[in-house]
């Protein structure tokens, strides 16, 4: 899942900016609705920002803030204050931004992060600016000089958020785990346990008697943490149940009450009231008020009501404390307005009509902030047809090759192979870069191994991490996106193994994490439904065979089973009655007699079992004419013994 853009209300409530998806800093004047000013960094000279945070210079500041009103050039007369922006940067540095000029006024002095800045906390009462990078340290900043004062190390995960305790003798810093941190000895004074992906939200709030809590939102979860940071305790003190991730939150205590307004990612606004002391982890608090903003249908022909999201809702710049500050719309259009809270109606929909034009209908006549380059119309060369022609004839030339090749009939399909990586690398790329879901949605939705693996090959090295949470996050879909995701995936582990080698344990744990943890959840029941596979297959194949057999009874009557026994051979009764007559050879001729006896009677038990065995009865005739056949079969046998020893006595004589 996507980070939510950084978004907050100034400390007077009068303006609302945040960072959009194109890394431009929007400031909306809340009275108005209007857009005051659009912040576009230049990528030459300045960094895109990735967080900020609003600061007060002047009497409303302290006395930091004087001295550095002085040394600015935008001072204002005694006795006045002016709103200002810290912005943290995407290479680790911290600038100082002025709405009133509308640009950079200062930048702070020092080596700063590593790499991006996740979080920015801005301590006025101590004159000092504290940031969290995902290098995994915390940097203090002067705020009055305007340069690096001092370094945290916090271990070596990448920090997400962080909240400033105690005017920096605590900093509570969050990843997967959050942990506080004691600034002057520089150890962990205790881990909170209890989410299971990233933090990206945090507010604190100060109880009745004086001790801090902390509310915590992590992109996955679907609640809303409270946390003690006083005592030993380790585990959550309250849940705050919501629909999905949470986009943004805000939070006051009202005579020992938590007031708790959460914004989610499908643009509803739940609002909770529960006492601080009647809190458990047990039972999730649920909602007293939800609010959603529809539009208005009744004069189209349209039968499907559209929602608008809520961008924004706070409980803190209201007039009354019965009221709700909420934004909603898009990006490019947002509509500020104060709702009144009713405390019968649990679930409200506000109608509203659309918004799309209201912008350009409140900003007539009036000109942005902006700057345009100016440009000398003397020094300017302009192209017209016929030497723009001229120019491009002199210059470009087409080799023979390429001439060549658009002239044959067909295209040559291994040139076409080679070019069609560079091509996905680019938008992969630029996909990453700008974020934008039609580019990615392009890529990923070639499952070509030969393609994804010539890509990953050549996708650079610094794009590799965001490459990894476009992939969890795909994998998180349905089955199709999910062979694209496990191919990318090999293939990315393949060509840069030793970079992700190189990363760590631990960074590669918080890398693979969510990949991991998805294919182990998916192949938990791949044995179960193997099984059940089978077992269906085997009862869809008996319900084909018996439709078959039920339309065609000849097939039927075919293949009726029968018992059929076949008997052995008379060869082998006779070489057993043959053994037993060589070994008796000199017994008497009463001995012979009850020997051959012996045998008849089994002959004729054996023939009684086969007539059983065959016909389940046997009848009185049947084993009747059985004897006769055995005693036929006996007699020649008999005779020719008889004779043989005849010819023996004849010979003794």
């Amino acid at each position: 899942m996507s980070v939510p853009n950084p978004r907050e209300f100034s400390r007077d409530g009068k303006y609302f900016a945040f960072i959009n998806s194109q890394g431009k800093f929007v400031v909306h004047e809340v009275e108005t609705s209007n857009v005051s000013q659009v912040y576009t960094p230049n990528l030459h000279l300045n960094a895109p920002c990735t967080c900020f945070a609003w600061i007060v210079v002047g009497d409303g500041g302290g006395q930091s803030a004087k001295k550095k009103k002085k040394r600015t050039s935008t001072s204002s007369p005694t006795g006045e204050t002016q709103t200002m922006v810290v912005f943290g940067t995407s290479k680790g540095g911290v600038a100082l931004y002025s709405l009133a000029s509308s640009k950079i006024e200062q930048t702070f002095k020092g080596a700063g992060h590593s790499g991006p800045i996740a979080a920015i906390y801005a301590e006025q009462e101590k004159d000092a600016v504290f940031t969290a990078g995902a290098d995994g340290k915390v940097l203090e900043w002067s705020l009055s000089g305007c340069e690096q004062k001092l370094v945290h190390n916090m271990g070596v995960e990448k920090l997400t958020c962080m909240l400033v305790i105690d005017e920096g003798r605590k900093v509570l810093t969050g990843s997967k785990q959050l942990k506080l941190w004691d600034t002057s000895t520089g150890k962990v004074v205790k881990t909170l346990i209890g989410h299971t992906s990233n933090t990206v939200l945090v507010e604190k709030l100060i109880g009745p008697d004086g001790k801090t809590y902390a509310l915590t939102g992590s992109i996955n979860d679907r609640n809303v943490t409270l946390w003690s940071l006083e005592g030993d305790e380790t585990s959550p003190v309250g849940l705050f149940a919501i629909d999905g991730g949470p986009e943004y939150i805000s939070a006051r205590l009202v005579a020992s009450k938590v007031h708790l307004v959460a914004v989610s990612k499908s643009g509803v606004v739940h609002y909770y009231i529960k006492d601080l002391e009647k809190m458990n982890t047990t039972k999730p608090v649920k909602a007293k008020h939800t609010y959603e903003v529809a539009l208005d249908t009744t004069e189209s022909d349209s039968k499907t009501v559209e929602s608008l999201p809520i961008f924004v809702a706070s409980n803190k710049f209201s007039p009354n404390q019965e009221q709700l500050l909420i934004a909603y719309g898009t990006e490019h259009n947002l509509k500020f307005e104060h709702i009144i809270v009713e405390k019968e109606l649990k679930q409200n929909v506000i109608i509203r009509e659309a918004i799309s034009n209201f912008q350009q209908k409140g900003q007539d006549g009036k000109n942005l902030k902006t700057k345009t380059p100016t440009v000398d119309s003397a020094a300017a060369e302009f192209l017209n047809p016929v030497n723009a022609g001229r120019k491009s004839l002199k210059t470009v030339e087409i080799p023979m090759e390429a001439r060549l090749e658009n002239l044959a009939l067909t295209a040559d399909s291994n040139a076409k192979a080679e070019s069609s990586p560079k091509n996905m690398v680019h938008l992969l790329v630029q996909g990453l870069h700008s974020k934008d879901a039609a580019i990615l949605r392009s890529v990923f939705g070639r499952n070509e191994p030969e393609v994804i693996q010539r890509t990953a090959e050549r996708i650079p090295a610094q794009y590799i991490s965001i490459l990894l949470s476009e992939i969890s996050s795909l994998m998180q879909k349905k089955t199709v996106h999910v062979a694209t995701a496990n191919c990318w995936l090999k293939a990315l582990i393949h060509s840069h193994a030793s970079q992700l080698m190189a990363l760590g344990s631990e960074n590669l744990l918080s890398n693979f994490g969510t990949c991991l943890g998805i294919i182990e959840y998916r192949v938990q029941h791949a044995n179960s439904l193997s099984k059940l596979r089978g077992r269906l297959d085997l009862l869809v194949d008996q319900l084909d065979r018996t439709e078959r057999l039920a339309k065609n009874p000849e097939e039927l009557a075919k293949s009726s089973h029968c018992l059929i026994y076949q008997e052995e051979d008379d060869s082998d009764v006779d070489s057993v009655i043959g053994k037993e007559l060589a070994s008796n050879e000199g017994s008497s001729g009463d001995d012979f007699d009850g020997v051959m006896d012996e045998v008849d009677e089994e002959e004729d038990a054996m023939a009684g079992s086969f007539v059983r065995l065959r016909n389940g009865t046997a009848n009185h005739e049947d084993e009747s004419s059985d004897e006769e056949q055995n005693a036929q079969q006996i007699q020649p046998e008999e005779s020719s013994d008889d004779d043989d020893d005849d010819e023996e006595m004849d010979v003794s004589d």
